[in-house]
């Protein structure tokens, strides 16, 4: 049985690896093809790939009236997106930010941190996170950050786009076969992996707060390590910076729109409090230091450490009143 799952973890991790692989490579033909930036082919196509777990997960959720688990799975994503993406990255490769990089960062990280923000304040006043109105107002920022990206972020030595159609057709068949193929590997590598922690006896909950919450954004870790390992650092920043746009915008819009969203619970503020911790050390690192290094990348690891370890408590000690 737990040689079975170790063949099959390690399978699904080589096929992850390879597919991830195939994602950049084909992203960076299809950048050169449009003429616009790594990071605009990364927020545009890979971003808006990645999160569709998300979204199937906040329409489903809201359906139920459950639109607290649509809010939680996008706050414990885009942390993760950050400490945990970047952390990796930047420890293991090293992460450079360019300057033309910085401004589209900046955009994203203001606007993510403000939402995060109100929906503090308001959860606190009125007890209600987002309602209609709120949901409307998030899904027209998306569709204005959207244009913004397809009509601000064309890429500045268009001269270099020597990709056919035939070719770009080709890169754009192949990026969506091995994004599928990336989803399918990462659940196998998720399932083996509770699979064998069952098997040693490890606590569910520990499961849950580890293996879990990590899996959920597997896709977007492996696909933004490849990317930075093979330096399309722009790749990295548009998948996970993107994701979080997204996530914040149509994903809760929409959760919002179908059912308002109610939160009180301490679990929910201290993932807020985190996401926007984040988007403060991000800016930080990209606007001062221009990346992440090995001891930033540390850091941000740290960080992650300290919300899982927070998150875990919080969620024991609600157990405990109930």
């Amino acid at each position: 049985m737990v040689l079975f799952e170790s063949i099959t973890l390690l399978v699904s991790l080589a096929a992850l690896s390879k597919s991830s692989s195939m994602v950049v490579e084909n992203l960076v033909k299809l950048s050169k093809f449009f003429g616009i930036s790594q990071i605009a082919i990364g927020f545009i196509l890979l971003a808006a790939s990645t999160t569709l777990p998300e979204l199937s997960v906040s329409i489903i959720s809201s359906s139920l009236g459950e639109g607290a688990v649509a809010a939680g799975n996008v706050f414990g994503s885009n942390i993760a997106n950050i400490l945990l993406i970047f952390g990796l990255g930047g420890f293991l490769y090293g992460l450079a930010i360019k300057r033309d990089e910085l401004r589209d960062i900046a955009i994203v990280l203001v606007l993510t941190t403000i939402i995060s923000s109100y929906i503090i304040f308001n959860s606190s006043v009125s007890g209600r996170a987002l309602g209609f109105l709120e949901g409307i107002v998030l899904l027209m920022l998306f569709l204005g950050y959207i244009l913004y990206i397809f009509t601000e972020r064309k890429k500045e030595n268009s001269g270099e786009n020597s990709i056919t159609k035939k070719e770009a057709l080709h890169a754009f068949l192949f990026f969506c076969a091995s994004i599928l193929l990336v989803f399918i590997s990462a659940g196998f590598v998720v399932e083996s992996a509770v699979k064998i922690a069952r098997f040693l006896r490890i606590t569910e909950s520990f499961i849950g707060a580890t293996i879990i919450a990590i899996g959920t954004s597997l896709p977007e870790i492996s696909i933004c390590l490849e990317a930075i390992r093979k330096k399309h650092y722009g790749i990295a920043l548009g998948d996970a910076i993107g994701a979080n746009m997204i996530n914040l915008t149509l994903v809760l819009g929409t959760a919002s729109v179908i059912n308002p969203i109610s939160v009180l619970l301490p679990v929910f503020i201290a993932a807020l409090l985190f996401a926007i911790v984040a988007n403060m050390l991000l800016f930080y690192a990209a606007a001062v230091n221009r990346g992440l290094k090995k001891t930033s990348g540390f850091l941000f690891l740290l960080m992650y450490a300290i919300y899982i370890i927070t998150i875990f408590y919080l969620q024991v000690g609600e157990l405990a009143q109930t």
